[in-house]
């Protein structure tokens, strides 16, 4: 799998030649193919399965993913029904032979190089990782996204680097207590839609709810409850976009006990209501 990291020079930019935002609504699979350019998925919803070079991924929520150029891949596994997702198609030199791997902990936005050599380096991309700082990824993706969308490819490249930086910060920065916080998401992934108590987190962890209630918050920016709620909202925004069923029953499946106060939680998060959400919602970005 090694041979199929991407490896980005430091003293070269990406060029993007496509990028896109994606909903599965039918039958979809993961193209057969052997691409020229490399692939950068960041999964919103859903799941997706795809195999490179005989290797099977399969992709959950909040994660990101890299695709070498020149090497075969494809999809056996239909993509889940609803499934969302931002792709960037790029392009980006090898690293020269002399170049070695930038040391752990510089970052070119805190860090000023007057010396030219200090350039020759690259970083290297996870294959696939958990990106427990959703919202900048999720910024830095829109953002690239309209800068393409207007033809600003430079723009564009440079928000392709801050998801390659944080990507990497993330991958170096992992230590025992974000291992503590990814096993948490996975369990609120989970079971979002159902009632769970501290009793049943500490005995997941071995940790405190508390201290694990600590970390979580520091590392994802909200509390269990919030991420939990905001899986919920996740749900229930794909309910009143795709299907035509009843608020209430909407509100139940994702989890919100009383319809009264899932439009009161829906409209602090969104602005209106879900009626009004589903009325006014423009597919797409």
């Amino acid at each position: 799998m090694d041979k199929h990291l991407l490896r980005i020079p430091c003293n070269a930019m990406p060029f993007i030649c496509e990028a896109a935002y994606s909903i599965n609504r039918g039958v979809m699979y993961h193209a057969d193919r052997t691409a020229p350019f490399h692939v950068a998925i960041y999964l919103l919803r859903g799941s997706m399965e795809i195999i490179e070079d005989g290797i099977s991924y399969r992709l959950k929520p909040d994660q990101l993913f890299f695709l070498k150029s020149g090497v075969h891949c494809w999809g056996e596994k239909p993509f889940e029904q609803g499934a969302a997702w931002f792709y960037a198609h790029f392009y980006c030199a090898e690293p020269a032979a002399h170049m070695e791997e930038l040391p752990r902990g510089i970052y070119y936005e805190t860090k000023v190089c007057l010396d030219r050599n200090a350039d020759e380096k690259y970083i290297v991309l996870p294959k696939q990782t958990d990106c427990p700082q959703t919202g900048r990824i999720r910024k830095e993706f829109e953002r690239l996204l309209d800068a393409h969308v207007h033809g600003n490819i430079p723009q564009a490249s440079v928000h392709l680097w801050q998801i390659f930086l944080t990507c990497v910060r993330n991958v170096q920065e992992d230590t025992a207590e974000n291992a503590y916080v990814r096993q948490i998401q996975e369990y609120i992934r989970g079971h979002y839609a159902e009632r769970f108590t501290s009793e049943e987190i500490e005995k997941l962890c071995g940790l405190s709810y508390k201290y694990a209630g600590t970390l979580f918050k520091n590392a994802v920016g909200r509390t269990i409850k919030e991420y939990q709620c905001l899986l919920r909202l996740r749900r229930a925004e794909q309910l009143l976009t795709e299907t035509d069923l009843p608020i209430a029953e909407i509100a139940q499946r994702a989890g919100f006990s009383d319809v009264f106060y899932f439009s009161k939680v829906f409209h602090r998060e969104k602005g209106c209501t879900p009626r009004d959400y589903r009325r006014e919602y423009v597919p797409g970005i």
